[in-house]
């Protein structure tokens, strides 16, 4: 029972200290080791036990932070329901998970970085906002003219800046999922105005 309270705690330690590093550099990339230790409430000898390189936190911090965005995107279903009201879901799950987006998509080398070598014969993996907007194309919702992969492309541009325009003090933090979901609407349904299929329910 002592080790599994031990491991237990340890457990908590690292993870806290990863959580508080994808908050910290969400906001400033320089951020050093110390300041990180500060956020997560730590001394800075704990921090250097558990990470003794810069290097091994950003890739622990940027695994942590597309786990975060993942599960935010599984929980928001988006597989259910009208495809508008499934996108609208997903960009209020992405704005749950903004710190970890403004992380990890911050600076593309750290996707670059992290991204498994895999054969180029092996089918892509499962994307559930992809088969979302492919979904919504079918039905005659999102724009078919669009390739599925540029209305994504879109949805994180515009995520991101919209959780750029909040941290800035440009736009407040209550308008920011209808600001994004305003600006996708207009831009990518089939009919801007009116969505083909009956009226999305949230």
């Amino acid at each position: 029972m002592s080790a599994k309270r031990a491991s237990s705690a340890r457990n908590r330690t690292e993870r806290a200290v990863v959580t508080a590093a994808v908050s910290v550099w969400a906001r400033d990339r320089a951020a050093t080791l110390p300041q990180i230790a500060e956020a997560a409430e730590v001394g800075r000898t704990t921090l250097h036990r558990y990470f003794p390189e810069r290097e091994g936190l950003v890739r622990a911090a940027t695994e942590h932070a597309l786990e975060v965005v993942g599960g935010s995107i599984a929980e928001a279903e988006p597989h259910r329901g009208h495809p508008l009201a499934a996108m609208r879901r997903v960009v209020a799950a992405l704005a749950s998970a903004s710190e970890a987006i403004m992380f990890a998509f911050g600076d593309q080398s750290l996707l670059r970085d992290d991204a498994p070598t895999t054969e180029p014969d092996l089918p892509a993996p499962h994307d559930p906002v992809i088969e979302l907007i492919r979904r919504g194309q079918a039905e005659g919702v999102f724009d078919d003219q669009l390739s599925a992969e540029w209305i994504q492309q879109v949805l994180w541009a515009v995520s991101y800046t919209a959780f750029e325009q909040v941290e800035q003090g440009a736009l407040a933090k209550f308008d920011l999922i209808a600001t994004v979901t305003r600006t996708l609407e207009r831009g990518i349904t089939a009919q801007a105005g009116e969505p083909a299929g009956s009226e999305p329910q949230p």
